[in-house]
């Protein structure tokens, strides 16, 4: 049987409206009704650099990621309150869409830690907001052999700094984890 590890990143915002519509983030992006949540962390933040910057034109572009995730509950394993975590990828990129390959690490504040490998797409979306998604798999570590879906909604994007010769180098946003067996 596949694990799946669900994180959503989402704004603040979005979060609330979910949360009244009583919708949470992980059953947005996944049907957990037939799975088991066994770890969730709805409080986090992330940051990713590119170099070269994001541009409007398509160009190989390496990112780099790193966050934090806290409070966090499992029933499964209620030694976890918390992780931090790293990603970095390569692939073409541009202020309007991305694919990159990445591999990413949460370190539980257990000593564990769970490495993914997979794909990060990147979409603008009509109304600015940019739409990042990582699909992979854990390949090391807790979780092993768990799929991996990882989305995050930012509010609009800086777009003046995608017109500049340096582009877009800075993104930064709020992090929901879900990991679901």
């Amino acid at each position: 049987m596949r694990r799946r590890v669900t994180a959503t990143l989402l704004p603040a915002g979005l979060l609330l409206t979910l949360g009244i519509a009583g919708v949470s983030p992980a059953s947005a992006s996944t049907d957990v009704s037939s799975s088991l949540v066994d770890v969730s962390c709805p409080l986090g933040t992330q940051t990713s650099t590119y170099h070269p910057g994001l541009t409007y034109t398509p160009r190989q572009t390496t990112f780099t990621a790193t966050g934090s995730l806290a409070p966090c509950v499992s029933p499964t394993h209620p030694e976890i309150v918390g992780a931090d975590f790293t990603s970095s990828g390569h692939g073409v990129a541009s202020c309007t869409a991305a694919d990159f390959e990445d591999t990413a690490t949460y370190r539980w504040n257990t000593g564990q830690s769970s490495k993914v490998e997979g794909r990060v797409t990147i979409n603008l979306k009509p109304n600015g907001q940019t739409v990042l998604v990582r699909i992979g798999e854990v390949t090391g570590g807790l979780f092993k052999g768990a799929t991996v879906t990882q989305t995050k909604v930012l509010p609009a994007l800086n777009l003046l700094d995608c017109a500049t010769g340096d582009g877009l180098e800075y993104v930064s946003g709020p992090v929901n984890l879900t990991v679901v067996l």
